[in-house]
């Protein structure tokens, strides 16, 4: 066959061109959508929380300082009032020092704690407080300093390089039941030193190129803002421990066949030592408290679109108490005060009504019994007497 090279040449162009009005209308039809795509700050926290997060130089992420908007969790949680004070906690900014007389109590963990999908005052800091102030005439201050995706290691953090500042009296720290997946997503970006310790975002460690025109004219396009939209959501959990391979196995800690997970226990309770030791040093007392996950309670046949997701198998509710037991063990050998409230749940008649359906996290009702159990505790075992 004679070669032709105009013919070449032309089926080249009319290609070319093509590939040019597939683009153009793909950067117009973006432009019309005008969709911007949420950027995840981490994937350990709900989808509909990512608004209200902001990546951390010290403890990965935060909430988003001083922010002040209308919250939507759910279509079940309604639309409430969101407020994030200087410090990165919900609710009202605290004084410095604390006034004269009062007993400021700190309240750390993650969604159970932060409560994005009830309003202020139906968390469980708030609950908490007008369960103790029934119980006594000091002037109580209880700080809501949850944030959605935490576990020890951030708690520990987030503490140490901010709310000591606070000067605490008693610091309550919520350990979850996902704290284990959680800890193996965080831990890889964990830079430890003898007396100091921080765990930055992934995006904060990736160093910007230098401009290029051709590249900021793409970056400008609809186009390509869709793309890096994209990347960025990925690229930078790329650097961490696979948190899709993590989530897979969220839960494989309560369940009832249990794998041999004793490094990434150790290992994701090992900063409430450290919690400890900050505390202290603050002047103030710890103590850790936990609550049970849906599926150690009622059956997964009450949510089964969040079992599902959540990738729950075998017979449920699950009847293994390792986690309370492996909590109680670490707590007495480190010498700190521990509330298991899990039976509190078993027994209660609610059942379902005590968890969300839509996330693994306890419910309205079950984060005021959450509160009252914990309030129970400390005045059972007042903290002065420590």
């Amino acid at each position: 066959m004679a070669f032709r090279p105009l013919t070449t040449l032309r089926n080249a162009a009319t290609a070319s061109m093509l590939l040019v009005v597939a683009l153009v209308g793909l950067e117009l039809w973006l432009q019309g959508k005008s969709m911007p795509a949420m950027q995840s700050v981490t994937h350990q926290a709900p989808a509909t929380d990512q608004s209200l997060l902001v990546p951390s130089a010290v403890c990965h992420h935060e909430l988003q300082r001083m922010l002040k908007t209308k919250h939507q969790a759910s279509r079940a949680s309604g639309n409430h009032v969101f407020r994030v004070n200087s410090f990165g906690c919900r609710g009202d900014e605290p004084e410095i020092p604390a006034s004269t007389g009062s007993y400021r109590i700190l309240v750390l963990g993650d969604d159970n704690i932060c409560g994005t999908a009830v309003a202020e005052n139906d968390t469980v800091s708030a609950h908490l407080q007008r369960f103790l102030a029934k119980q006594t005439m000091v002037r109580l201050e209880v700080i809501n300093c949850g944030i959605p995706g935490y576990c020890p290691l951030l708690s520990w953090l987030k503490f140490e390089h901010d709310l000591a500042k606070l000067k605490p009296d008693l610091v309550v720290l919520h350990v979850d039941m996902t704290d284990i997946a959680d800890d193996l997503c965080y831990r890889s970006l964990l830079l430890s030193a003898p007396n100091h310790a921080v765990c930055s975002h992934p995006s904060l460690r990736l160093k910007p190129k230098p401009v290029n025109p051709l590249a900021h004219f793409v970056k400008q396009s609809a186009t390509g803002s869709w793309l890096f939209a994209k990347a960025r959501a990925q690229g930078p959990e790329i650097l961490s421990i696979s948190s899709g391979a993590a989530n897979e196995n969220r839960f494989d800690w309560i369940t009832d066949d249990l794998p041999d997970i004793r490094l990434q226990v150790s290992h994701a309770l090992e900063p409430i030592a450290r919690l400890k030791a900050a505390v202290a040093a603050a002047g103030g007392r710890l103590l850790v408290t936990t609550a049970p996950v849906l599926w150690q309670v009622v059956s997964a046949d009450n949510a089964p679109q969040l079992s599902f997701r959540c990738g729950i198998r075998g017979t449920t509710p699950y009847r293994r108490r390792f986690p309370f037991e492996v909590l109680q063990t670490f707590c007495d050998h480190s010498l700190v005060h521990y509330c298991d409230t899990s039976l509190a749940f078993e027994n209660g008649k609610d059942g379902p009504k005590l968890f969300s359906t839509e996330a693994p996290i306890l419910s309205r009702i079950g984060m005021a019994l959450y509160a009252r159990e914990i309030a129970r505790y400390i005045i059972t075992n007042p903290p002065a007497e420590w």
